[in-house]
């Protein structure tokens, strides 16, 4: 049963389908003995409640840590946005598909054939160092984006010194030529073409940086500690555990969208690191934290009759929870037939109640239902059918020799490196189960953080890999599947120009219909020729005390925004 509310909070009382009907959820007692386990003290809880009260703090439970940076340009995960965007705000929010509201932009234009993009700047904003924003502050957080790729085609970068390894905000500015300053507050954006989703890619990930700040205090240290204009400003980072954002009392430039444009109510909001879902969901119903996102499903039921707490449901657009073959390898994965009958046997059904206890929705495609241009004819493409997986590998030459199969001497094993996380290893141990039934061996190999970025990213060292985006465009197709970003997030490291074509011609067509189309073709043919298995779209569920007001979500509903929150 689909009980998807999108863009709703769901009812305390409301039924809920799949293996989280009827759970029960663990008692305070055993929650607050695991909690102790993993350094989190519930004795606290209800002190930090601050209802009508003026300033005090928010205690976010956050589902995983940050990826090594908040340098907003560099981060490839969106928990470190979640923080960063506090700090470094857009020129534009997005609270809705196709809508598009003022954030450190006024007012923009868009030149006939889509090329160039014109903002006029807010004016009197200061950045946290107290240096102005102005429109070379934008132009220096563009140009830096981009800087490591015109370096690798050979254009030195006007800076040397600030070239970074630019992350997902690389993909989100597309393809980007340069900025031409007008006046202190007014600038035009160049792209090489046309590039239809550069707005929905400049919210977020494209937070501002000042530059007098990257200048001084250098890109490392600057990725440590960041300077934005932001309503909240840095104030401590302890990796694994918190971050820690303070007020900023000048801030009075707020976005027309938010209820509250001046400075935010909090003193503080604390950014705690929380791992452990029960443990993360078990907090925000002593009151310990005030929000988390990702909750434990088996305490949904507990949660929604607990009148002290809301549950907040979204659908979300992107890729969903996807896997990705890697095409570039030697051995059984270069074989089609194996990816084919690997899609054939998975039970994504089975899947999606074992691993997110029901909660999301089995996928079809690289693009979740959510996301404009999704295809729904992908729906009919692959079914669970163990007897099609078998057949597939018995007509390749894949014959069982024991548990496992073999071919010319070569044993059909597979290689999936992981790191200790949820839904990872969940994710990883599932899979590998379900292909043993058709005689596939997978190894899975728990690594640090590190070894795994070096085992994928230099090495190539692996047979399959996920991979999840939370994205407001359909071009993450391109992010993902486009001969360019081979090394980046292309994992499958499929270099097909036809595919190739298609993605461009979809980002540079301005009619829905058109881009529909080309991003259907390309959905269709990733699948078709075994690049990827899509295993669920995601949904949110994140929850809150009752007693806080004014939060709101992003359109990626990732992203949640605290300008106007508040304990009442």
């Amino acid at each position: 049963m689909d009980t998807r509310h999108n863009g709703t909070r769901v009812s305390r009382r409301s039924l809920i389908g799949g293996a989280a009907a009827g759970a029960a959820g663990l008692s305070v007692a055993q929650l607050q003995a695991k909690a102790a386990a993993h350094g989190v003290d519930f004795t606290s809880a209800h002190v930090v409640r601050q209802e009508g009260q003026a300033g005090g703090r928010l205690i976010y439970g956050l589902g995983f840590d940050l990826d090594g940076t908040m340098d907003p340009q560099v981060t490839n995960f969106d928990s470190t946005i979640r923080v960063t965007m506090n700090i470094c705000e857009p020129l534009v929010w997005m609270p809705a598909a196709d809508t598009f509201v003022p954030g450190l932009a006024e007012s923009w234009t868009i030149s006939e054939d889509g090329s160039e993009y014109t903002f006029v700047l807010k004016q009197g904003v200061t950045f946290h160092d107290g240096t102005p924003f102005n429109a070379e502050a934008v132009q220096f957080t563009f140009d830096r984006v981009v800087a490591n790729r015109l370096q690798t085609e050979g254009t030195p970068a006007a800076e040397p010194d600030i070239v970074i390894l630019s992350g997902q905000a690389r993909d989100h500015l597309g393809p980007y030529s340069h900025s031409e300053i007008i006046d202190d507050y007014t600038i035009k954006v160049v792209l090489t073409s046309a590039f239809t989703p550069f707005l929905s890619g400049i919210n977020g990930y494209l937070g501002i940086v000042s530059p007098t700040a990257v200048r001084t205090m250098g890109i490392e240290a600057f990725a440590r500690a960041p300077v934005g204009t932001g309503p909240y400003k840095f104030g401590e980072w302890v990796e694994n555990d918190h971050v820690t954002l303070i007020k900023n009392p000048d801030y009075n430039w707020g976005s027309s969208f938010f209820s509250n444009t001046g400075a935010p109510f909090f003193d503080e909001i604390e950014y705690r690191v929380i791992t452990d879902v029960s443990i993360r969901t078990g907090t925000i119903t002593t009151g310990e934290t005030q929000y988390i996102d990702a909750i434990d499903p088996l305490q949904l039921p507990d949660l929604e009759a607990n009148p002290e707490v809301e549950v907040i449901k979204y659908d979300q657009p992107g890729s969903g929870r996807i896997l990705l073959f890697n095409l570039d390898r030697e051995g059984p994965i270069a074989d089609q037939n194996v990816r084919l009958a690997m899609h054939y046997a998975l039970d994504k059904v089975a899947f999606n109640e074992a691993v997110y206890g029901g909660l999301n929705i089995p996928a079809a495609s690289p693009l979740m239902r959510a996301t404009v241009g999704y295809d729904p004819t992908t729906e009919t493409m692959f079914s669970y059918d163990v007897a099609r997986a078998n057949q597939l590998l018995d007509e390749a030459g894949w014959v069982m020799n024991g548990d496992f199969r073999e071919k010319d001497g070569v044993p059909l094993r597979l290689e999936w490196p992981t790191q200790q996380r949820e839904p990872d290893v969940s994710t990883a141990t599932f899979c590998q189960g379900a292909w043993r039934e058709i005689g596939i061996d997978v190894n899975v190999e728990i690594l640090e953080p590190a070894i795994l970025r070096t085992r994928i990213r230099e090495e190539i060292a692996y047979d399959i890999t996920p991979l999840w985006f939370s994205y407001a465009d359909p071009d993450v197709l391109r992010t993902i599947f486009w001969s360019g970003n081979i090394g980046n997030f292309n994992r499958s490291r499929l270099n097909d120009p036809a595919v190739d074509e298609l993605l461009i011609s979809a980002f540079q067509a301005i009619d829905p219909a058109e881009r529909a189309s080309l991003y259907a073709q390309v959905q269709q043919m990733v699948l078709s020729v075994g690049a990827t298995i899509p295993l669920v779209d995601t949904i949110v569920y994140n929850a809150k005390r009752a007693n806080l007001e004014g939060d709101a979500i992003d359109y990626a509903a990732s992203y949640v925004w605290l300008n106007s929150a508040q304990f009442v």
